[in-house]
């Protein structure tokens, strides 16, 4: 693969990976911010139904009565549907941590296809340099050797 191409497959990996981690963290958020409505819903919850219950010897008016019932109904069905918020905001959390592990699995794959073309221009580029000393000491080698039949010719031509 081209070197170019993969560095931007990197860089794309990397903005999805960057925007996964966006949404992640602002789902872990909006999740805190569910569970903590739920608390303050179901605290209000617990005084109301406290004050609702009757002390022997109270009188309550008919209609504040069935008021206090009525708000108190509304109460739970406000727990409730904070319930259901809080089971979404859940799911959808889990479900952006999973977007986030495979932008993030595929960012370091990419990553180290991009190392392991780097290694493999290095050996190629070792073996060249090798190959290249290997063909000079080969060539000085053979220079040395006809230098030296060249002097032992020449000093045999001497003698005689």
């Amino acid at each position: 693969m081209n070197p170019a191409t993969l560095h931007t497959l990197i860089d794309l990996a990397k903005s999805k990976s960057d925007a996964a981690q966006v949404r992640y963290a602002a789902l872990l958020r909006a999740l805190e911010q569910a569970r903590s409505h739920l608390t303050t819903l179901r605290q209000y919850a617990r005084e109301y139904d406290d004050r609702a219950r009757c002390r022997p010897g109270d009188q309550r008016d008919p209609s504040a009565e069935r008021n206090q019932t009525a708000f108190l109904q509304r109460l739970h069905e406000a727990v409730a549907a904070q319930v259901r918020e809080l089971e979404a905001r859940e799911k959808a959390a889990a479900g952006a941590a999973s977007d986030l592990a495979h932008c993030l699995r595929r960012q370091k794959s990419l990553e180290t296809l991009a190392l392991r073309h780097i290694e493999r221009e290095r050996r190629t580029e070792a073996r060249r340099d090798q190959k290249n000393t290997d063909e000079f000491a080969q060539r000085s080698g053979d220079r040395a050797a006809a230098v030296g039949l060249n002097q032992g010719a020449a000093t045999a031509g001497s003698e005689s």
